[in-house]
């Protein structure tokens, strides 16, 4: 048996991130953190099963370094770290030095810019925005941090919706509402348009890795990317 666990992770500065939607209550340990750094500041989200220590002061590092510091301190304590501003800090044109990020805020267009540019060197990295829905198998905080870890949620800013099934050869969707469906693919391009409350897209093998942006009345949902493989004949 799978749920559909809800928490906004980027929303408040509780330390307490509760997850809703599970059987039994469940609470990740949240820290936000904003540095000073040498040459940007950076702004960080981490969510944990317990509390630990984050490093304090970094003003005389890069913000590349401070990252690469933060990250080794959650990688030791299975945490997962989201760069909350990855416009800010890096931009599109820097984001590479953002390596080892598994998650990055998405909440305007300059910090997708950035998710689509990181996901164009080939490194995994989810979309964080609004309201997250995320399938867990237990629910338990570990399987939280799992699941959001390897990508299996969506990001809900409003548009919440029915189902999303990927193979590794397509994704299709069903919503409560007519939504405008984009398939954005490397470098951020759309490559497929399609309208209605349902759609479905089916790789062609040359995407690079495809994620889906659908927008609709109430608001927005975006799907995180699946890296496409090359079929025959599409190298």
């Amino acid at each position: 048996m799978a749920w559909r666990a809800l928490l906004e992770p980027l929303s408040g500065t509780e330390e307490a991130c509760p997850v809703l939607g599970l059987p039994q209550p469940c609470v990740l340990w949240r820290a936000r953190r904003r540095w000073t750094c040498r040459d940007a500041p950076l702004a960080c989200c981490i969510l944990a099963a317990e509390p630990f220590a984050l490093p304090d002061e970094v003003a005389d590092l890069p913000a590349a370094s401070a990252l690469a510091q933060a990250l080794q301190a959650c990688a030791a304590h299975g945490a997962l770290l989201i760069l909350a501003n990855p416009a800010e800090a890096f931009g599109a044109q820097r984001i590479g030095w953002a390596s080892g990020v598994r998650a990055l805020a998405i909440g305007n267009a300059e910090e997708e810019a950035c998710w689509d540019a990181l996901l164009s060197l080939g490194q995994p990295c989810y979309g964080v925005a609004g309201r997250l829905v995320v399938t867990v198998l237990r629910p338990r905080p570990a399987n939280v941090l799992s699941a959001l870890s390897f990508g299996a949620f969506w990001s809900c800013a409003g548009l919440e919706p029915l189902a999303i099934e990927e193979s590794p050869r397509h994704i299709a969707w069903r919503c409560p509402e007519a939504v405008e469906a984009e398939i954005v693919a490397r470098q951020g391009f759309v490559v497929a348009r399609q309208r209605g409350c349902e759609g479905r897209y089916e790789d062609t093998g040359r995407e690079g890795y495809v994620r889906a942006v659908l927008r609709g009345p109430s608001g927005t949902c975006w799907t995180q990317p699946r890296f496409v493989m090359p079929r025959a004949g599409h190298g």
